[in-house]
């Protein structure tokens, strides 16, 4: 918020990858393949007067992905960008949540786009640049073009207990005129000089359904095992409803609702199903002088509905430093805690401090 292939614990040295977890390893070594590029006719005019022909890839977080063929990919912010043309239907979304899609037609004024919806009836609509927080190209491209995604490595080593840890992360993201999904993975293996192995595997993939303004649908789905807490295997899907609190070129904060179905198995224990409202938010601030900071989090809290006085939490806090373009260090501490665990003297709560390096695409 996996199999029988993944053992319950493993006491030896060597670390086995569970077959159903081959796709978070394809995800990390992945790299998008060369694609055919959109045309690159869009224009660009800087406040001082600087004229830029190109194609427009996303517009987050105060900065413009801009792709041209004599300079590669340059990133321009978004304050310093005065006019924009595009034959591209863009997706461009406003603080407020108003959402406008069309091309871009030239515009007689600095810092004002002219929204053209493809129909002949209307006239293109005036929007303020500063106003827009988000751009994105929808139609045309291969579906390649259309992904984002990231993936990250760790590993710690501790010479006094011979402990060992490492850590694999990765995931992939889409976005449409109406909808967006996102799929992540995680994984982390620990032992240490007694021999023990720990195993976390997490995969977690979430859709929404976009409404007027900041409102959204939700469904999610996921696989989560943990031998710390002798969870073997966790399956939850479910539903419910999210808005948008701040969206700003700096900012973002959101949260929502729902219900979820979760299937357990710990170890020595029966299999348990339950049904848990869910309430969660998540959050990220981002600077774009240097050093290029994202500082994130989520945390989700699901009472049981069907098990009384029982209520799980998940948490994450991440620093995302970028030293070179696309390539970041990024710092996270993650934590679970379960108030009633299934399995009498099993461990309430788990934590970790995880340190990595990741690529993002």
């Amino acid at each position: 918020m996996q199999t029988n292939a993944i053992a319950a614990r493993s006491r030896a040295r060597a670390w086995p990858v569970p077959p159903a977890w081959t796709a978070l390893l394809l995800i990390w070594v992945w790299m998008p393949l060369a694609a055919l590029a959109a045309p690159k006719t869009d224009v660009i005019v800087l406040v001082n007067g600087d004229r830029l022909t190109g194609e427009i890839k996303s517009l987050e977080h105060n900065r413009l992905k801009f792709s041209t063929d004599h300079m590669g990919t340059v990133y321009i912010e978004w304050d310093k960008v005065a006019r924009v043309q595009s034959d591209q239907y863009l997706l461009l979304e406003r603080e407020d949540g108003l959402r406008y899609y069309g091309q871009l037609r030239p515009s007689t004024e600095d810092g004002r786009l002219q929204v053209d919806r493809g129909d002949t009836r209307t006239t293109p609509e005036n929007v303020a640049m500063a106003s827009v927080v988000r751009a994105v190209p929808i139609e045309g491209g291969e579906f390649i073009d259309r992904l984002d995604g990231y993936v990250s490595a760790g590993l710690d080593i501790a010479k006094a207990n011979d402990r060992r840890s490492v850590d694999f992360a990765g995931g992939l993201s889409s976005r449409t005129r109406k909808r967006e999904w996102a799929l992540d993975g995680s994984m982390n293996l620990t032992d240490d000089d007694s021999g023990e192995t720990s195993e976390r595997y997490q995969a977690d993939f979430q859709y929404r359904q976009f409404r007027e303004r900041r409102d959204f649908y939700l469904g999610f789905g996921g696989l989560s095992r943990n031998t710390e807490l002798d969870l073997n295997l966790r399956t939850l899907v479910g539903g419910g409803y999210g808005r948008y609190f701040v969206q700003t070129n700096t900012a973002d904060w959101l949260g929502g609702f729902g219900l979820a179905y979760s299937n357990e198995h710990y170890t020595g224990s029966e299999k348990l199903n339950s049904l848990e409202a869910v309430f969660y938010t998540q959050f990220s601030i981002f600077r774009y002088d240097f050093p290029e900071t994202d500082i994130g989090g989520t945390l989700s809290l699901l009472p049981s509905l069907t098990e009384s006085g029982r209520y799980r939490a998940e948490g994450d806090l991440h620093a995302k430093y970028e030293f070179v373009d696309d390539l970041y260090f990024e710092l996270r501490l993650w934590g679970s805690f379960d108030s009633e665990p299934p399995t009498a003297g099993a461990t309430r709560s788990d934590y970790g401090l995880v340190t990595s390096l990741g690529y993002s695409f």
